[in-house]
């Protein structure tokens, strides 16, 4: 039996949905753990002698083939969130948090269904061809990784398919494509992250939903439906109203990144935490998908909860300058931008506090207009040469986003002083993919601006990351440059949803 969501305009309610707190938290394996732990300290609660013979010989001994059967055994380690639902469903859409465990679920689930039938026909979508080698299928959490050495697939890359022992087979798609995924014709489909998929999403899952139209011998004398298993990031976009909205044997699944917390690196669950009250974080951590939420992506922040001041109010560091990094961001105008002669120009400092979480502070918003480039790379270099001496001299430099000029950007930097580290970037991602990390360090009072900075302020107060939204984004973009690169971890728990910016910095300025 699962619970019921039902919340008055909410696009959740009435939909069956498998929950820790209905469904527990702990797999097989470790409520045994537990249950064994609690008789250890009954045990020493009663005086009783323990011995090595008592906590191993009488509960732990294994043979080595039950100790590789055991391991290979996923219904002892998965937890209730990541078992496909019981009975006849079409749909099973897991929405985890980052970590969460969604990798492991769509890759056992796929195992499974080969296992159990012959006839199986496996469709495997992923964010891109790399993506889907290097996460569904070779990662630690991929198929070939947790697949039993007995039934392990042959993997053949030319023809993007894996090959079962018993005859079952899967094949795997990018999701770039729509047209990519006709000619298919398969009996469960797997679609991993569709918050990453960057092409007609919409459509590629709809090709997705007209692919699934066979049913095996199996199917047939149980009466099972072709199947989609969804694996995901929420993300409240067209995509997820449209699966929603086909209610017809859906099931949902919810699981955050905490209660997979002990699979995960420590100062990611610690970033996690600090995070999890936030916007952002509700959706990314704990797996929320939030539908009513304001546009405006730094909306829910409080600057003045954070706020310092001044320079002189940040506490000194013995030995140590104050800043371990120094960033003037700079985003150049282009042609395309209204008003396009304003130059986003802002300085950053950035330093890991006591709480060993790293935090920004804003020192400078040194935008202007002029049709010039020479003016404001003179501006630019102004403010490294008025700030750099509060960091390391080789971490103080000039970044700027190179969409548009490419090396010419940092050619007028240096122009203007040839002697300055100037770094750049071209982005691969949107306004808003490298606003959202950003904000959500903001409204966790991770970010700080350093006196007022009223325009900047107000920009971000209207800037939502959209075509067509309030505000420009000068002043914002460069605001968000240095954090979403230096300060969002780079969160190798994160799966792809997760990453950073996909470019890289040019290699010249390593």
């Amino acid at each position: 039996m699962v619970a019921m969501v039902a919340v008055q305009d909410n696009p959740l309610a009435g939909l069956p949905i498998i929950r820790p707190e209905t469904h527990g938290r702990h797999s097989l394996s470790e409520r045994a753990g537990l249950k064994f732990r609690d008789q250890l300290r009954r045990q020493r609660e009663l005086g009783a002698k323990l011995t090595a013979d008592f906590a191993l010989d009488g509960h732990l001994r294994m043979s080595p083939a039950e100790v590789l059967a055991w391991h290979y055994d996923p219904t002892l380690w998965r937890r209730p969130v990541q078992s496909p639902p019981s009975g006849v469903w079409r749909t099973w859409f897991l929405l985890g948090g980052r970590g969460a465990g969604k990798t492991y679920a769509g890759s056992i689930a796929v195992i499974e269904e080969a296992q159990a039938d012959p006839e199986a026909r496996i469709l495997i979508v992923g964010p891109t061809d790399s993506e889907i080698r290097k996460t569904q299928l070779e990662g630690p959490s991929g198929i070939l990784s947790l697949a039993p050495p007995w039934f392990r697939p042959v993997h053949r890359r030319s023809k993007r398919t894996l090959d079962f022992p018993n005859g079952a087979k899967a094949f795997y798609v990018p999701a770039q494509n729509p047209d990519k995924l006709r000619g298919y014709n398969v009996s469960v489909v797997w679609a991993d992250e569709i918050v990453a998929w960057k092409k007609s999403p919409e459509e590629v899952y709809r090709e997705c939903r007209r692919v699934a139209r066979i049913q095996t011998s199996r199917m047939r004398a149980q009466g099972l439906p072709a199947r989609l298993i969804i694996t995901t990031t929420p993300n409240p976009n067209p995509l997820f109203r449209e699966i929603l909205s086909d209610r017809d044997g859906l099931v949902l699944a919810c699981s955050s990144t905490f209660d997979n917390a002990a699979n995960l690196d420590g100062k990611y669950i610690a970033y996690a935490r600090r995070l999890q009250n936030t916007t952002i974080g509700r959706r990314e951590f704990h797996g929320e998908l939030l539908f009513l939420e304001d546009a405006c992506l730094y909306g829910k922040v409080d600057w003045n909860a954070s706020r310092v001041e001044s320079v002189e109010a940040i506490a000194p560091r013995e030995g140590k300058p104050l800043f371990d990094k120094l960033v003037v961001s700079v985003d150049p105008a282009t042609g395309e931008k209204k008003d396009s002669d304003l130059h986003g120009i802002v300085v950053e400092g950035i330093r890991e506090e006591a709480d060993g979480l790293l935090h920004t502070y804003v020192l400078q918003d040194a935008s202007l207009r002029s049709p010039e480039p020479t003016t404001w790379a003179q501006a630019a270099v102004d403010a490294l040469h008025r700030w750099e001496h509060l960091a390391p001299k080789r971490k103080a430099f000039i970044f700027a986003e190179t969409n548009t000029g490419g090396s010419l950007v940092k050619n007028v930097i240096r122009s203007v002083d040839g002697k300055v580290k100037v770094k750049g970037m071209r982005a691969m991602q949107s306004k808003a993919e490298r606003a959202a990390p950003v904000s959500a360090m903001a409204e966790a009072r991770l970010v700080h601006m350093v006196g007022k900075h009223h325009r900047l302020e107000e920009q971000l107060a209207k800037f939502t990351g959209q075509d067509g939204g309030h505000g420009r984004d000068d002043r914002a973009d460069a605001f968000a440059w240095p954090i979403y690169l230096y300060v969002c971890p780079k969160r190798q728990n994160a799966g792809v949803a997760g990453r950073p910016a996909e470019a890289q910095e040019d290699e010249d300025d390593e």
